[in-house]
């Protein structure tokens, strides 16, 4: 399990530094779109250290790296003697989408390459004994094989009970005492130097920030931040998922998140005040505020029923009903934030500011050359409009998929995608409408595809007289791409698409870290 350990330290490293050198790269190439976009002086936008690096150097990758063998050597001897700790955490405030903020924590990369060493091994021996049914931080299931199980177990049904039920600060709160006696419980096989880092990790202090000398000692909680915790949380909830497969309920759980649902009012009765129960003995509570509860869930256009119904619930970023599956409310105003910031910085922000350079218009307007790459980036990742439509007319080579859309291959709602479609095409139509007066108000020159009626816009395709080169112009569509990842799925499976648990912060704003 530790052979090697100055090579993880370095691939770790390695990869922290590529992500980094990725970000400064798109800094400074927005920069230098912002200085051709602009006959105005710009404040450049800043590359930004990530603040743990001034919080110690085992946080720096660059720093790290050099130092990979003394720092491999000095933990595999820490372990041996059994004087091993993590360094402690540091902690950063983040916003929350519902209002304040939140601490997420970081561990250092070298006790961050133990803790996934750590959790390979845990789970490589382990994976029979979590439940079929609990999909968060598995090499074998994804969230998105969550939802498909929701999806065809709901299909079946007219009408269900569903409860819905979160608990409260779940890392927070999951009681130490507890935990390691399930570990012995459930039967998780384990070495006697994995049990000892399993000890040294629940052990390791609050994560602290910046402004504080030294985080507070641990007594209860799971260590966000670092990979054995997710191997924790899921032995946390194996009471809980035992019990409901006893009570003989449908249920899928992520994390802390549960669904529970079945046909039997009685057992999902069973299966809600089975889960209280069992938070109680893992130590955390019900968050009555986000918890609706019971609820009947029927058909769209069914009518009130004899108890409180609902047409669809919420689950990992979907929203889904009997025989419908589509982006959560929220992650679709979240799209459309990032896309309305694309249009305005791209052709209303120097119209507007009076700072327009003359050398973006010509024989095509250059800004919205570059919208139109951005967003397709966004939604496409770096698939072209002609590999789209390529692949919505003949095979599917096995690929993997990347952009906003990849996130979502099992939704079928296609009327909520072309609403989508049609919303994106109006508000650049709109604003293409608004940089033409601009630009005409400021005597500069309206080059294609400023003037174009909005179905002109929509199928726009134009040629570099400089170069000669096609400039593919098609607006990008939601409705295009879903249709073809979801061939891509029915014909190679979900492992086309990202099962990582960035898709599921990505969608729930951080939500497992309640």
């Amino acid at each position: 399990m530790w052979w090697g350990l100055d090579e993880g330290i370095f691939d770790s490293a390695k990869r922290l530094i590529r992500e980094h050198e990725t970000y400064v790269k798109s800094v400074l190439d927005e920069n230098a779109r912002r200085t051709r976009r602009s006959t105005l002086s710009q404040v450049p936008l800043a590359v930004k250290r990530p603040q743990a690096w001034a919080v110690d150097p085992g946080f720096n990758p660059y720093l790290v790296r050099a130092r990979r063998g003394a720092i491999a050597h000095a933990i595999t001897a820490s372990m041996r003697n059994r004087s091993y700790s993590p360094r402690p955490p540091a902690g950063f405030e983040v916003p929350k989408s519902s209002g304040g903020s939140r601490v997420v924590s970081t561990f250092q990369i070298a006790d961050e390459v133990v803790s996934n060493r750590l959790l390979r091994s845990l789970t490589r021996k382990n994976l029979p004994r979590i439940s079929a049914r609990a999909y968060a931080y598995r090499p074998d299931l994804t969230p998105h094989d969550a939802i498909g199980y929701i999806k065809s177990e709901f299909a079946r049904e007219h009408r269900v009970f569903v409860a819905e039920y979160d608990f409260s600060k779940f890392f927070d709160t999951v009681d130490h005492a507890y935990l390691l006696d399930t570990l012995d419980r459930v039967g998780i096989v384990r070495t006697p130097l994995e049990q000892f880092l399993i000890q040294r990790f629940l052990e390791s202090p609050e994560p602290c920030l910046p402004s504080e000398l030294e985080g507070l000692p641990r007594v209860r909680g799971i260590p966000q931040g670092t990979s054995v915790s997710l191997f924790l949380a899921n032995v946390a909830a194996a009471d809980l998922d035992r019990e409901l497969e006893r009570i003989g309920v449908g249920f899928v759980r992520y994390a802390d998140d549960t669904l529970m649902w079945s046909a039997d009012y009685g057992r999902i009765c069973d299966a809600a005040a089975a889960l209280h129960h069992v938070s109680d003995k893992i130590g955390s509570e019900i968050n009555v505020e986000k918890s609706p509860g019971v609820s009947l869930l029927v058909k769209e256009r069914a009518q009130d029923a004899e108890i409180r119904t609902t047409k669809s619930i919420d689950y990992l970023g979907h929203t889904i009903g009997l025989r419908s599956t589509r982006m959560k409310a929220s992650t679709i105003e979240r799209i459309k934030s990032k896309i309305e910031h694309l249009i305005f910085v791209n052709l209303l922000l120097e119209p507007l500011r009076k700072g327009q350079a003359a050398t973006q218009l010509t024989d095509v307007d250059r800004d919205y050359v570059t919208l139109i790459w951005q967003i397709r980036r966004y939604l496409y990742g770096p698939l072209s409009e002609n590999d789209i439509r390529r692949f919505q007319h003949g095979s599917i080579p096995p690929m993997s998929f990347e952009g906003v859309m990849s996130f979502f291959p099992l939704i079928d709602d296609d009327a909520g995608l072309f609403a989508l479609d049609t919303w994106m095409a109006s508000q650049i139509w709109l604003a293409m409408r608004k940089r033409e007066r601009l630009l005409f108000a400021a005597s500069l020159a309206c080059p294609p595809p400023l003037g174009l009626s909005k179905e002109e816009l929509i199928g726009f395709q134009s040629k570099s007289k400089r170069t000669g080169a096609s400039l593919d112009l098609r607006m990008p569509s939601f409705r295009k791409i879903a249709g073809v990842i979801r061939t891509a799925v029915s014909t190679h499976g979900l492992g086309v698409v990202s099962g990582k648990a960035p898709l599921y912060l990505y969608v729930n704003n951080g939500k497992s870290g309640k």
